[in-house]
């Protein structure tokens, strides 16, 4: 299972490199998003309590009348492992996103994501053995024409196996943003 993650984020990252270079630079917007993630029990470790907080800022780039790439920065999360009583996991990560728009050449109305991020922490994961993580996530979401949006996303934090253990988490994300 955690190959076929990779090769996910793989995947991603070479589809968006050709997109990259097309890209216009002056054409994108700014988005800013907060969002909150609850932890969800699947696999062999229960996490329920515990939850995640963070931000996104994005340079999202339309390159099709439907669909746009992201360059994001989360320049802080926090992840708080509840009922065990380990220390919280706060950093940064970088990553990309990919959305397809319903509404075409006005990137607005009920869009479809897909994300992938480089985490880098402080403090480790109950049975994640490594402080660098990926993020990877599938979304849907409403973008109003005022630049407000909601998305709701099924999210996975893992670490590839570049560790010795890695216990992944799974989470339900919530986030409100804005674009300007």
């Amino acid at each position: 299972m955690n190959q076929v993650r990779l090769f996910i984020v793989i995947g991603v990252v070479l589809c968006a490199l050709p997109a990259a270079g097309e890209l216009q630079w002056r054409d994108g917007r700014w988005q800013l998003e907060l969002s909150g993630s609850a932890s969800i029990h699947s696999g062999g470790s229960s996490r329920s309590g515990d939850y995640m907080l963070r931000g996104l800022v994005e340079y999202e780039k339309p390159f099709s009348s439907r669909c746009t790439l992201g360059f994001r920065l989360l320049p802080l999360f926090v992840y708080e492992q509840d009922e065990r009583g380990e220390d919280t996991v706060w950093g940064a990560g970088a990553g990309l996103g990919l959305r397809v728009y319903s509404v075409a050449d006005e990137y607005r109305g009920w869009f479809v994501e897909g994300g992938a991020h480089v985490l880098g922490h402080k403090n480790r994961i109950v049975d994640n053995s490594s402080n660098i993580n990926f993020l990877t996530g599938l979304g849907v979401g409403y973008k109003c024409s005022a630049g407000w949006h909601g998305v709701l996303r099924l999210e996975h934090i893992s670490n590839a196996n570049l560790g010795r253990y890695n216990s992944g988490v799974n989470m339900l994300t919530l986030g409100l943003g804005y674009a300007f």
